[in-house]
Order: C-alpha cells, then structure tokens, then sequence
C-alpha cells in the first residue's frame, strides 16, 4: 500500500504531460506510447515490489525484528545472570565470614577438649604416680619393720650373749630341765 501512492503520484504527474499532447494537432503519437510503456513498466515495477520485494523486504524486517527482541532477551538474560553472580559474590563475602566464625568456634571447641584431655591426663599420672608413692613407701615402711626386726633381735642376741656367762648359762640349763620333768610328773 504505501508503495502505491509514489506509483500514483507518477500517475498524475504524467496526466498533464498528456493532456498537454492531445490539445495539439502536431501531437507526437511516439510520446503517448512511451508514457504508456512508462505507466506499464511503472505498474510492472510496482507490482513486482508489491508481490516480491515488499514480502521479502518485509521478511527481513520481521528477522531483524525478531533478532533485536532475541538479543533483547538475551542482553535481560544476561544481566540477570550477572546480578545474580553479584548477588553470590555479596553473599560469598557473608558465607567465608560465617565459615571463619565456624572455623574459629570449631577451634576453641577442639582446643578446649585437648585441655580436658590434657587435664585428664595429668590427673590420671598424678593418681598413677601417688598410688606409686604410696606403694613404694609401704614397701620402704615393711622394709624398715623387717631391718629393726633384724637389728632388734640382733642386739638381743648381744645382749644375751654378754648376759650369759658360763655360770649364767648353767643355771639357765638347770632350770630348763627342771621345767621340763615337772610337768611330766604332773601327768601322772
């Protein structure tokens, strides 16, 4: 449609031209002819940019259309991608901090453990090596009762030995047989 109007407006500007021929007697049959061939070549160039070139033309238009709004799309696609990287990057700052904050609790609860481990340890050491003490002094204390014992009889042999002379002796003998036939008369 709008090419027709260009084709019309040829139209009417080539009537006057015409009328101008037919008022003459001397009127040039070869002009009225190439005006026609114009009107005909005109109408034939404009039906073949109608019927051909416009839905060509109209084609590319709806390509060029259908192309702006893809990439339209894909430039919207685009940035929401990248605002949604952004917004992982903001919160990629939020989650190292909270892994740091993790990290460090983790940390403090590991180091506390090894502490009680530790003091467990030490406790169980400290008992190992009092029950050791212990042990060690009762076996010293038995060893000691055991080295008086020695030296207590040993310095009551000395004694003995200086109290009891050869008369001495005699008359411990003399009494030791004396007690042993009194009780068998008594069982008589």
């Amino acid at each position: 449609m709008n090419l027709l109007r260009p084709l019309l407006g040829l139209l009417l500007a080539a009537l006057p031209v015409l009328a101008a021929g037919d008022h003459g007697d001397h009127g040039d049959p070869f002009l009225i002819k190439k005006i026609f061939n114009f009107a005909i070549l005109a109408a034939g160039i404009g039906y073949l940019f109608i019927k051909v070139i416009n839905p060509l033309l109209r084609g590319q238009q709806r390509e060029i259309t259908e192309n702006l709004d893809l990439a339209r799309r894909q430039a919207e696609q685009a940035e929401s991608r990248a605002r949604e990287i952004e917004a992982r990057m903001d919160g990629l700052e939020g989650e190292i901090a909270a892994l740091r904050e993790k990290a460090a609790a983790e940390l403090k609860a590991e180091s506390e453990r090894l502490d009680r481990e530790a003091a467990a340890q030490l406790a169980k050491i400290e008992q190992n090596s009092r029950q050791e003490i212990e042990s060690a002094v009762k076996f010293a204390r038995q060893d000691l009762k055991a080295y008086s014992a020695a030296l207590a009889v040993d310095l009551a042999r000395q004694r003995i030995q200086a109290a009891l002379d050869d008369p001495a002796q005699g008359r411990l003998v003399h009494r030791f047989t004396e007690s042993l036939s009194a009780p068998r008369a008594g069982l008589n």
